[in-house]
């Protein structure tokens, strides 16, 4: 028990700190938001879905790594590359549906200046926030193991937060792509 609280509590401390830099990238841009405040809602569900993706693959791997299924490097573990490749294709999969969700929704009550951008913008922000969030969770996974802690009690807390902020920096650079 003193393990988790030792090692939980510094993580959750530095979640708190990196959640507040979504809310400060957030307010950089109030203006765009303002102008368009559906941005507003695609921002839940893209941190969702990319907070969930991060912890499915991280308590995969920490799994795994207990199990010695997979090693704390990159090269040639086929386990690991069938579980980020499985991700990828989840995440895919769940933005798609997302997607088609938003778009049905935007065109149905007819909500935003083009639901057809701002669609394609979700779908772009999750194309980008995918293979970061993967990433991240795979670096995060195999750094806390080789410390000793327990990737459980790290990776999905700080993926979390982490999304949160990728989430809104992905969306906001994909809005500004298409051209929101």
């Amino acid at each position: 028990m003193r393990r988790i609280i030792k090692e939980t509590y510094t993580i959750v401390v530095m979640c708190g700190a990196i959640s507040l830099i979504a809310g400060v990238v957030l307010n950089l841009q109030i203006e765009k938001i303002i102008m368009v405040p559906t941005i507003l809602l695609m921002i839940p569900p893209i941190n969702d879905i990319g907070g969930n993706i991060g912890c499915i693959i991280g308590a995969r791997l920490a799994s795994a790594l207990h199990m010695g299924t997979v090693e704390p490097k990159l090269k040639k573990q086929r386990v690991l590359r069938m579980n980020v490749n499985a991700t990828m294709l989840m995440s895919l999969l769940m933005f798609l549906i997302t997607s088609a969700a938003l778009f049905s929704g935007l065109s149905v009550f007819n909500i935003g200046p083009s639901p057809l951008r701002l669609t394609l913008s979700f779908m772009l922000a999750g194309i980008f926030l995918t293979p970061i969030v993967v990433l991240c969770s795979v670096g995060l996974a195999f750094i806390s193991f080789i410390k000793g802690w327990d990737p459980d009690n790290v990776v999905s807390p700080l993926i979390t937060s982490i999304a949160d902020v990728l989430g809104v920096i992905c969306l906001l650079i994909a809005i500004k792509i298409i051209g929101v």
